[in-house]
């Protein structure tokens, strides 16, 4: 397992350095910065970060070979006849359905009737956002099936992502010598690396309330493809489509002080080695009744290579938008934990998981060791004691599954007196595997106490380095959020036609600059020669008016002399 994935779970937190310039905004108009935003922006000197390398040749290469793989799929998808040579700006008539023909690239079994997707058939929160920067650009993108070119600067954003969670989420430091020492085989196949992103969630989840914040924590909603609607109850069908994301940041504080400065919502809520995760989610409930003055607010981290806040209008509404989607899922998710439990189970399914399959034995004293307040759990599950969750506890009971789950051959696999310690009392038969279904259980149970702290109060973040030299925040707007997801929505499922950017000098000279379809667009072109054919023709007709001024003027000489 990589260290990343360990630095998830843990529960010692230190506090991230803190902005200055905090403040709520309303968001009538969410594409523009409002007046104080603007004061902030031009206040901040654009200072150039030695930290940030210039392309180099090696990367221009690089760069180089990917536009020869990518431009030669896109120009045959939206091949021009009229223009030879430029990419149309229309859908692809042959596929039609951004989503379903390009993304998930779904086909239909003729015999069975049942979709297959040979691409990724969900969406994700970046994705909704089509007109952050050009929805051309982005269509491209789509079609070309291309994975879109990680220059230097994104590579510097993750890893500033990664040092501001694994400063809130240190790796505990008994995991890495359990990882060398450890006798068993870890698994870290796609289906245990979900079972260990379950278990980080959870951790993070009750590290919000144990610290008063977390990082990097899961969330997801669906959107039905026939009506474009967000789904809010059950999910029914497979039309409805997974939309995932990952919360940068979540904080509680105090409703009176509007800045960044955490509150947990009970600080005892770990204390003396609590290894029982029903008793933390008691606590967590008796907490919530007088947490009156309390709010969870979700926020997004942005990175940039200098001290500066982005200044085109559709990248400042696209990152409110990103965080209003992050808080919407996350209210859902916590609004009935039933319904939560089979948005979780589907989420697994949509990935190609089997939410039935057992977790390796292995993986699970992996687990424990990164966060024992499992343990009174894995031993309710050993002896077929109900966990508290009416869902997984009365499907456990219907189970008729003929296979055993056992950990009885770790007795004779582990010689570690350690292991043998802590974990002997789960070397024996199991009565009720552990699953994909537990995990999501306990996430559902939490996210349910996440959703009554919500905030109306939204921030995004921008950090240069290590520094949080700015906040931007800002008012959730649930209409604003379902207009957009509607929007979105008729682009990827192929119910309207690609927006570009609108065709002004403006706009190409700050959209298309570095662009990688900027040679071989036909928008562009067609823009620019609109631009420059309007440009003579105010020429001409200032060249007129010039000429017919100085008539005037010579004919009123004339009249007055």
């Amino acid at each position: 397992m990589s260290k990343r994935l360990l630095s998830k779970g843990t529960r010692q937190i230190h506090p991230s350095k803190i902005g200055r310039s905090t403040h709520i905004i309303g968001s009538n108009d969410i594409s523009k910065p409002t007046q104080p935003e603007l004061d902030i922006i031009d206040g901040l000197t654009l200072v150039k970060d030695q930290n940030f390398e210039s392309p180099s040749q090696y990367t221009s290469k690089a760069r180089q070979k990917y536009l020869l793989k990518k431009l030669p799929i896109v120009k045959e998808i939206f091949k021009c006849e009229e223009h030879p040579g430029f990419l149309s700006y229309r859908k692809p008539s042959h596929l039609p359905n951004p989503y379903y023909d390009a993304y998930a690239r779904r086909i239909i079994n003729v015999e069975s009737g049942v979709a297959e997707y040979k691409g990724t058939a969900r969406l994700s929160v970046t994705k909704m956002l089509t007109k952050r920067w050009c929805e051309l650009r982005e269509a491209f993108d789509i079609y070309s099936n291309v994975p879109i070119y990680e220059h230097n600067q994104v590579k510097v954003g993750k890893r500033e992502h990664q040092k501001l969670e694994d400063a809130a989420h240190a790796p505990p430091l008994n995991v890495q010598d359990f990882q060398e020492d450890f006798e068993l085989d870890i698994p870290d196949d796609p289906f245990h690396s979900l079972v260990e992103e379950w278990l980080l969630a959870i951790t993070k989840m009750t590290t919000l309330f144990h610290k008063g914040y977390a990082r990097e924590l899961l969330c997801h909603g669906y959107i039905d493809s026939r009506t474009g609607e967000l789904t809010t109850g059950k999910v029914e069908d497979e039309e409805e489509v997974l939309v995932s994301g990952v919360v940068d940041h979540l904080f509680i504080r105090n409703k009176s002080f509007s800045n960044k400065h955490s509150v947990p919502l009970d600080e005892h809520l770990l204390e003396n080695g609590n290894n029982d995760l029903r008793l933390v989610l008691e606590l967590i409930l008796d907490s919530l009744k007088n947490a009156g003055d309390l709010e969870v607010i979700v926020s997004d981290v942005k990175t940039r290579p200098t001290l500066s806040v982005p200044s085109q209008s559709s990248v400042i509404k696209a990152s409110k938008l990103q965080v209003m989607y992050y808080r919407y899922f996350l209210e859902l998710l916590g609004n009935d934990p039933q319904i939560a439990y089979q948005k979780l189970l589907t989420n697994a399914v949509r990935r190609g998981f089997d939410v039935e399959r057992h977790v390796d034995p292995a993986k699970i004293i992996h687990c424990l060791e990164i966060d024992n307040t499992f343990m009174e759990d894995m031993k309710r599950l050993k002896s077929g004691i109900p966990i508290g969750f009416a869902p997984f506890d009365d499907a456990d009971k219907r189970s008729t599954s003929p296979e055993t789950y056992s950990m009885l051959s770790l007795n004779d696999k582990i010689t570690d007196l350690r292991i043998q310690q802590k974990y002997s009392e789960l070397f024996d038969d199991w009565s009720t595997p552990v699953t994909l279904k537990y995990f999501a259980a306990r996430m559902a149970q939490l996210y349910a106490c996440i959703a009554p702290l919500l905030s109306q109060n939204l921030m995004v973040e921008y950090y240069r380095g290590d520094y949080n030299f700015h906040n931007m925040a800002f008012a959730y707007d649930l209409q604003e959020l379902k207009k957009q997801s509607f929007d979105s929505a008729l682009f990827w499922f192929g119910k309207r036609e690609i927006l570009p950017i609108k065709q002004n000098l403006k706009n190409f000279e700050t959209y298309c600059k570095f662009c990688d379809y900027q040679s071989v667009c036909l928008w562009k072109k067609e823009g620019q020669d609109l631009c420059q054919t309007l440009g003579k023709n105010l020429a001409q007709i200032h060249d007129q008016g010039s000429l017919e001024s100085g008539n005037d003027l010579h004919i009123h000489h004339e009249t007055n002399s």
